[in-house]
């Protein structure tokens, strides 16, 4: 009788750990070396026609770096470096009305970033990332730009967490 509830003392827990396996979740492999390290973000460049894009993915890659666990973000001589160029910012019509009118745009960022080492200069990772976000069109124009800033906040968020996720992966 003490075998029984042993036993069934144990199930859910064997239940739980062969159901979570096999979910498909996976812990990151994360370069512990950033701990205690620092981040230096410099602003970005900006080629394209829209005005202080360069700041916004500068802002949300600050607040994503410093959300998160590990290294601390400086304003200057950061071990590890992070830079870049906002290559371009398009919208186009992905969804239309029954009477043809545009219902839905997407708005699009494509960047350039280096991650490098302040001290060796080394590039640890170098490469283009690009984001989009969809936005309802509108027909007064402050709804409209509201929706396009809306998107561009979350297509800079989305920029910011891959580069985190290049800066802590094993590269």
């Amino acid at each position: 009788m003490v075998k029984v509830r042993t036993v069934r003392a144990w199930l859910p827990t064997v239940f739980c750990a062969i159901l979570i396996s096999g979910c498909g979740y996976h812990v990151a492999k994360v370069n512990r070396d950033l701990a205690g390290k620092t981040v230096e973000i410099a602003i970005f460049a900006n080629k394209s026609y829209r005005p202080n894009i360069e700041a916004k993915v500068a802002d949300l890659m600050v607040d994503e770096f410093v959300r998160r666990e590990g290294g601390s973000v400086v304003e200057s001589g950061g071990e590890t470096v992070i830079e870049g160029t906002v290559l371009s910012y398009g919208t186009t019509a992905v969804s239309y009305t029954a009477a043809d009118t545009v219902k839905e745009y997407r708005a699009t960022i494509t960047t350039e970033v280096i991650i490098r080492q302040r001290e060796t200069g080394r590039v640890l990772w170098k490469g283009t990332l690009a984001a989009t976000q969809d936005f309802p069109a509108n027909d007064d124009l402050v709804l409209q730009q509201n929706s396009e800033d809306t998107a561009i906040r979350e297509i800079c968020r989305k920029l910011a967490r891959d580069v985190f996720m290049h800066v802590v992966e094993d590269f």
